[in-house]
């Protein structure tokens, strides 16, 4: 097993930031385990939490439908953290799951100190809105 350091290494939306910088962000995060068929976050719900993917895969779903598949490097529950509302999806672990996990006042924080990893997030929040905006053109038409 990998230490959370080399595993955030690996993480594209984490790899503009220093060594010295990765080292305090894994410090802040808390390592996590999901058991198969165990759900991380739920849709609905109140977000209070930022998870990336060190091990396993997860599936998503919104609205019971499948949205996708998580694998390491992955991450998910930023949105409810960025504007405090409920969780938009659900992510269940698919096999026995490991995350690393930041608190919100540890996320915000992070996010505002390190410019790069804002960028990064927004560039992924505007993909996500665009492939939503995508699928409801076409299920639509």
């Amino acid at each position: 097993m990998s230490t959370m350091v080399e595993s955030l290494r690996q993480v594209p939306l984490f790899r503009d930031i220093s060594n010295r910088d990765l080292k305090r962000l894994s410090g802040s995060m808390v390592e996590k385990s999901f058991a198969p068929g165990q759900a991380v976050v739920t849709e609905g719900e109140g977000g209070v939490g930022f998870f990336v993917i060190l091990e396993g895969h997860a599936n998503v779903t919104r609205g019971g439908e499948d949205r996708g598949r998580l694998r390491p490097g992955d991450y998910f529950g930023e949105m409810a953290l960025i504007d405090g509302d409920d969780r938009v999806a659900t992510v269940v672990a698919d096999g026995e799951l490991r995350c690393a996990a930041m608190t919100i006042g540890n996320f915000r924080a992070f996010v505002k100190g390190h410019p790069e990893v804002a960028w990064s997030l927004l560039t992924a929040l505007v993909k996500r809105v665009r492939q939503g905006e995508s699928r409801r053109t076409v299920s639509t038409g």
